[in-house]
């Protein structure tokens, strides 16, 4: 096989490679994300907790993100007037609590988070409502 032949196959199968790691890693990017952070408050830090909803997938995910002794509790709701649902994670800093739900398409998700401390949360860490659309982005 002659050397312009080998490299020409060779950046071939490159070329197609890559297109193929650039098809996969398009299709989950396509996904829309929300986030939400605690307030600093009294001894508690900013961004001691955390929450995400991501609309591939219908993800949610709460995250202690500091070791303070206090758990994270993020709740989640379909339209500014829906149910509120709560995700607790109180398995210590580093740790993360992770669920999916069927969300229509069609609709906003609203998440907010706030660290809860021996089964009492703390209302002055709570981040504001962020929201998300469900569907996919235009």
């Amino acid at each position: 096989m002659s050397k312009l032949r080998r490299h020409l196959m060779s950046g071939a199968g490159v070329a197609s490679a890559l297109t193929g790691l650039l098809l996969y890693s398009a299709s989950p990017a396509s996904a829309a994300r929300a986030e939400a952070e605690t307030l600093a408050s009294d001894s508690y830090v900013d961004w001691a907790g955390s929450m995400y909803f991501e609309s591939y997938g219908d993800h949610f995910g709460v995250c202690d993100n500091k070791a303070d002794g206090a758990g994270v509790i993020g709740y989640w709701k379909v339209g500014a007037s829906g149910t509120k649902h709560p995700i607790y994670d109180g398995n210590g800093a580093g740790n993360c609590e992770y669920e999916s739900h069927n969300v229509s398409e069609t609709s906003y998700v609203y998440i907010y988070v706030c660290l809860r401390d021996n089964g009492v949360v703390i209302d002055d860490t709570c981040s504001a409502w962020e929201r998300q659309y469900a569907g996919s982005p235009l």
